[in-house]
């Protein structure tokens, strides 16, 4: 058995994926909706 995995069945991301990968306003912005998800989640379960 070979310790050598392939994912050649794996999706290819768009040039638009790598690019929205890559940019660092996005990045923020993508974090800052998860972190306020996370709050209201988190409020809610606490009664």
């Amino acid at each position: 058995m070979s310790s050598i995995s392939t994912f050649s069945d794996a999706r290819i991301p768009t040039a638009d994926e790598v690019r929205a990968r890559r940019n660092l306003f996005i990045q923020g912005w993508r974090f800052a909706v998860l972190n306020f998800k996370m709050i209201v989640m988190v409020t809610r379960g606490h009664h």
